[in-house]
């Protein structure tokens, strides 16, 4: 909770009066700002990372993958421990942390000269933006009045989505016409502008509390660490020799562990409670095995797109821009499609128009490239399912949650989107690491890995989310 609510000007207001009904845009880009850098980072680097392999020749593609899995598996695992130790020390404190940890970390990773360097970069970096995708909201929500803030939590969600959709193009621009390195400097003068403007944000803290649970959420890191381990390198490995086996089987216990720990710890690293309801169920495992196809997707579109039909990386980048174009353009109408129609209908129909995609994808990407009549339509159509999908999906996992624990759903929601990202791009380079001969075999399987885990999604909204959408409260 904040010392004091907001007033207009960012100041510290009368106890007891609520915020302006229009914050000031200042402060509500600052707070975006936050998601946006964290969320552009897990797509920009992947346009890179053909360019990136390049570079650092001596390691294999599994090692490599790192530079994208450990991000993610550090923003999974730190995301409400972060969240909740901003609670007790000051979200704007937590908040300039952060954005000078991921400033610092991008830094190093833009002048690593060896792939462990750009790795342990990449997992700091990923630590920044643990505590500024919690902060960032907690900051913006108490901006806006009770009765608006479910609008404060879709436009931090759309500055997500922008991320994700300029990231590609921007990673290519970048990669082709200066260097890899300058996906991760371009964050420098963003981060250094954004520190010097918190001064303007009124503090945000809890009295008391408990304290995180930071073992469990070391725990938590290391079960997917295990896990992504076990999926990347089983290929190599053999998937039925002792490391491979190993592997899961350490990540699944640690798994289990983390959510028994979870359910008697004060302040745990996974909120048990968020999952009571079956709704609640649909709306954050749902988000988990969706994300799995979408990061499977992003990872597999570039790799076909610049080692099978050989695209320069901006033009990889700028061919992989519609989808996510497509998901923001979709997302506010897939809303108001929910409240007409219900949170089931559109998630169902959205993970069919996916699918419909994804086999446009499949069955155009063949041996010679064809961007308008082969590739765009795909892309297009699959956006288009994402955009259906996403939004309603976030909406699920929030509805019927108190205001005062909108912050702490959220990102719980956006850690089981890390964790499905860290598996996604998993599971895409364990295909594409056995199919290395064939690339064009290799991404058809990744597109159907992508498929199968849409269906689930699709079976598991049948089962568990309500027909009619839930508001939120407040």
């Amino acid at each position: 909770m904040a010392d004091t609510p907001v007033a207009l000007d960012g100041t510290r207001d009368a106890v007891g009066s609520e915020p302006a009904a229009k914050p000031p845009v200042r402060l509500v880009l600052l707070c975006c700002l936050g998601a946006f850098v964290a969320f552009l980072d897990s797509t920009i680097v992947n346009v890179a990372f053909p360019n990136i392999a390049k570079t650092f020749s001596g390691s294999d593609l599994p090692t490599l993958s790192w530079v994208l899995n450990g991000y993610n598996v550090v923003i999974a695992a730190f995301l409400l421990p972060a969240g909740r130790m901003a609670d007790r020390l000051g979200c704007r404190r937590s908040f300039a942390v952060g954005l000078t940890t991921f400033t610092l970390a991008s830094a190093v990773c833009g002048a690593a000269n060896s792939a462990e360097l750009l790795i342990g970069a990449r997992l700091l970096q990923a630590v920044g933006a643990a505590i500024l995708v919690p902060t960032s909201l907690a900051l913006l929500i108490p901006l806006f009045p009770m009765a608006r803030r479910l609008i404060a939590i879709t436009v931090w969600g759309a500055a997500a989505a922008l991320a994700a959709g300029i990231g590609p193009g921007l990673g290519g621009l970048l990669a082709e016409h200066w260097t890899w390195r300058a996906v991760f400097l371009v964050n420098i003068p963003i981060g250094l502008v954004a520190v010097w403007a918190t001064r303007y944000l009124t503090e945000q803290r809890e009295r008391g509390g408990p304290t995180p649970d930071i073992l469990g959420a070391v725990m938590l890191g290391s079960s997917l660490g295990l896990l992504a381990m076990g999926l990347v390198k089983g290929p190599d490995w053999k998937w039925a020799s002792l490391p491979t086996i190993g592997c899961l089987a350490a990540g699944v216990l640690l798994l289990v562990l983390v959510m028994l720990r979870s359910a008697r710890h004060p302040a745990p690293v996974v909120s048990l409670d968020l999952l009571r309801s079956r709704h609640a169920v649909g709306g954050n495992i749902g988000t988990m095995l969706f994300s799995v196809t979408f990061y499977a997707v992003i990872l597999n579109n570039i790799l076909f797109l610049t080692s099978h039909w050989h695209w320069s990386l901006l033009t990889a980048g700028l061919a992989t821009t519609p989808p996510p174009i497509a998901t923001a353009i979709v997302a506010r109408p897939a809303s108001r499609l929910a409240e007409r129609f219900g949170d089931r209908l559109v998630v169902i129909a959205g993970c069919l128009v996916y699918i419909g995609g994804t086999l446009l994808l499949s069955w155009g990407g063949g041996q010679h490239p064809d961007f308008l009549t082969h590739w765009l339509p795909g892309a297009a159509v699959m956006g288009t399912g994402a955009g259906l999908v996403w939004p309603v999906l976030g909406g699920v996992a929030l509805a019927g949650v108190e205001p005062s624990r909108l912050a702490t759903a959220s990102a719980a929601n956006a850690a089981f989107r890390q964790l499905g990202a860290v598996l996604g791009t998993a599971l895409a380079v364990s295909i594409l690491t056995s199919s290395a001969t064939d690339v064009l075999g290799g991404a058809r399987d990744a597109w159907y890995l992508a498929i199968g885990f849409a269906v689930a999604v699709a079976l598991l909204a049948a089962a568990t989310v309500r027909g009619k959408a839930v508001p939120v409260r407040g």
